[in-house]
């Protein structure tokens, strides 16, 4: 059975019962029925190639657009969350590139989450409502498979979309509820890792009964999962579903990045060298990816994809996050613009901030200024989502130019230096174009030894400045004993946010004070990270008792 030829379009089919179980104890939901009317039965769903197809889509479904629950008695919505826009979002704001404008992502701006906050509700929840309909789909396709309702070839690559996105999911947990992997090397307290389907009532109490893993225990399984995905997996698709459904290079990519975040450089090196060649031009033998010419051609708005795009999550017009999450919606300047690039009438609520503007590893002729950003009137957004009016554009996972500067990051660390440069300049002289501003012998300014490595960590701030990525680092490199975040960086305010703070290449933008900025968040504060939420611990005892300190 070829998969490229099945697409689906999400939410016109819902697959499984289990997609009604969100969270254990939500009562928000009535998690006891679990045949909705529009669901396959479970125990038909994998019976022949199409069906069990169906149920696979479901999950890319369940990533894209779980429930949003304000927990105020208003209806519960659609938000992107956890991957449709919800977890872009959220890792921007978490950091000080962007500004929060107007308060919609407040309370996560400024470090005040609660255990009954929405954001780290919903995204708790619907990250174990994706992992546990993964769980129903690896059990469903392994049975069908033992039993010759599906091939083994079938069986084997259905169940390697289904690992991927559970690896997906449960690293984004990590970066939220847990202490980074430098940390104790893994040691610290993980989140619970469920790797069984919670459909039954014995299952359900199996759940609420069970404890927090190991960091180091969850990233064992993750790397696991994509070991299995990697091999199972298509090396390409056809149409947008190469971007859309998980490839062998999507899981190649996401172990790459695991490895990264567990500080196993060697490890990078391995993964990556599966997707980058010797020498330039890079353009992977696995999925023919390959980074664009310009850094605007990576974004065409919408719909379109390009072969940059590894993995990205699909929004349609007629299923997306809303005008209350979509990325075109939230990061999209709200009027004409003043420079040559058009407004597309999205809300503005996340402009990007004076903080990463003006920052002096920003070259001022660097193309990301001016295909990239959007200057109104009052500030600067981002133009990489363009389509506000129906909010179709994909919400990049992962692209080609991680990868790249995942290597970078990793061979500088590693000494390799000759290497690390060639793998900066692909994706830093797409944009500085000016021969006297790139780094070359010629000019005499190539970093070396840590000055490299941190030139790759400033460019990654640049480069994927409102896909989300600032959270990543920040947590990750928190202890870093070279390169360490300590926490949560200073912050400016909407007030501070202002065109005349933008200034390159003499900044007067104002310092942020405890007054007038939102202040920084220490590494040993317990807000650095999220606590587990009040319903997930109203009713786990065993949870309850190994919260998160503080909360």
């Amino acid at each position: 059975m070829n998969t490229n030829s099945f697409s689906f379009k999400p939410r016109t089919t819902r697959t499984l019962a289990i997609a009604t179980f969100l969270s254990l104890g939500l009562t928000a939901c009535d998690v006891t029925d679990i045949t909705p009317q529009d669901a396959i039965p479970e125990g038909s769903a994998f019976e022949d190639a199409a069906k069990a197809n169906l149920s696979v889509a479901g999950l890319y479904d369940a990533a894209q657009s779980g429930f949003y629950d304000p927990l105020n008695g208003t209806a519960i919505a659609v938000r992107g969350y956890p991957f449709g826009a919800a977890a872009n979002e959220q890792g921007d704001v978490r950091g000080e590139d962007v500004t929060d404008l107007a308060g919609f992502f407040g309370i996560v701006y400024q470090n005040n989450v609660t255990p009954g906050s929405p954001n780290i509700v919903n995204m708790w929840s619907t990250l174990y409502s994706l992992i546990n309909q993964a769980n129903v789909v690896i059990e469903g396709v392994q049975g069908a498979g033992q039993r010759g309702a599906l091939s083994a070839t079938d069986a084997l690559a259905f169940e390697g979309e289904a690992r991927f996105l559970r690896a997906l999911a449960y690293h984004e947990l990590l970066q939220h509820f847990a202490r980074p992997y430098a940390d104790g090397a893994g040691s610290k307290p993980g989140v619970p890792y469920r790797d069984f389907a919670v459909n039954t009532a014995e299952k359900v109490a199996r759940a609420r009964e069970q404890g927090r893993n190991t960091v180091a225990e969850v990233y064992d399984k993750i790397i696991e999962d994509l070991n299995i995905a990697e091999d199972n997996l298509p090396e390409t698709r056809t149409g947008s579903l190469r971007v859309t459904r998980a490839t062998k290079a999507a899981a190649i990519a996401l172990k790459q990045r695991v490895y990264l975040h567990k500080g196993d450089y060697a490890s990078v090196v391995i993964e990556g060298n599966k997707l980058i060649p010797e020498s330039a031009p890079f353009v992977s033998a696995i999925g023919g990816v390959t980074l664009n010419t310009t850094p605007g051609a990576a974004f065409p708005g919408g719909t379109a994809v390009t072969l940059e795009n590894i993995f990205s999550i699909e929004n349609s017009s007629d299923d997306n996050p809303g005008v209350n999450g979509a990325l075109p919606s939230m990061y999209g300047s709200p009027n004409t613009t003043a420079n040559a690039l058009p407004g597309i009438q999205g809300r503005g609520l996340v402009a990007v901030s004076p903080i990463l503007f003006n920052a002096p590893f920003w070259t001022c002729g660097d193309l990301r200024r001016t295909q990239l950003l959007q200057r109104t009137s009052t500030r600067y957004f981002t133009f990489k989502y363009k389509d506000a009016a129906n909010n179709s554009d994909f919400a990049p996972i992962i692209r080609y130019a991680e990868v790249v500067l995942n290597q970078a990051e990793a061979e500088s660390r590693l000494n390799n230096s000759t290497r690390a440069i060639a793998l900066l300049n692909a994706v830093r002289n797409r944009a500085v174009t000016d021969a006297t501003e790139q780094f070359s012998i010629a000019n005499g300014n190539v970093p070396v030894g840590d000055e490299l490595t941190r030139a790759i960590l400033n460019e990654r701030r640049i480069e994927f400045v409102a896909e989300g990525f600032r959270w990543d680092d920040i947590h990750r490199l928190a202890v870093d004993p070279k390169f360490g975040t300590n926490g949560v960086p200073r912050k400016l305010t909407a007030t501070q946010t202002i065109l005349a703070n933008y200034q390159c290449p003499t900044p007067n933008m104002p310092a942020p004070t405890v007054t007038g900025g939102v202040a920084p968040i220490d590494y040993n504060d317990f807000r650095f990270i999220w606590p587990i939420p009040s319903i997930e611990v109203a009713n786990n005892p065993t949870l309850a008792a190994q919260q998160n300190p503080g909360y």
